[in-house]
């Protein structure tokens, strides 16, 4: 099997865990596909609500992707409330809104990064980087 572009970090990846949040079936599966491809060991959730559960029941995670617009909860009230627990891992949040006013408000509740959907390998690699500072 060849190497592609973007491959290096993948063994250095494995040690790393991702918690993917976001209310779209096929969004879910795909940046969960992206992570896995880089080594992560991902979960998925639906909705904030399910992703702060996720962390009352005691599991936590290097890095949480997360949509900012979800049903029940969404990222910003998720990302609020994972701070307030003292959840320390680095918070990516993802978006369709070009609502610059709503994208400052998720970055000011605690967002380590914000980034356009979708996500990507070129993202993907950046928050690798910034995990292994």
């Amino acid at each position: 099997m060849s190497k592609t572009v973007g491959d290096s970090s993948m063994n250095d990846a494995k040690k790393f865990t991702a918690l993917v949040v976001d209310d779209t079936a096929i969004i879910r599966n795909i940046e969960e596909m992206l992570l896995n491809s880089k080594g992560f060991k991902t979960k998925v959730v639906e909705n904030g609500q399910e992703a702060v559960n996720t962390f009352i029941e005691g599991n936590s995670f290097d890095v949480i992707i997360m949509d900012m617009e979800m049903p029940i909860m969404d990222g910003i009230q998720e990302t609020k409330e994972l701070r307030a627990m003292g959840v320390k891992g680095l918070i990516f949040g993802v978006t369709n809104s070009e609502s610059k006013s709503y994208i400052q408000a998720f970055v000011e509740v605690g967002l380590d990064e914000y980034f356009p959907k979708p996500l990507d390998f070129v993202k993907i690699d950046n928050i690798l980087k910034r995990l292994e500072k």
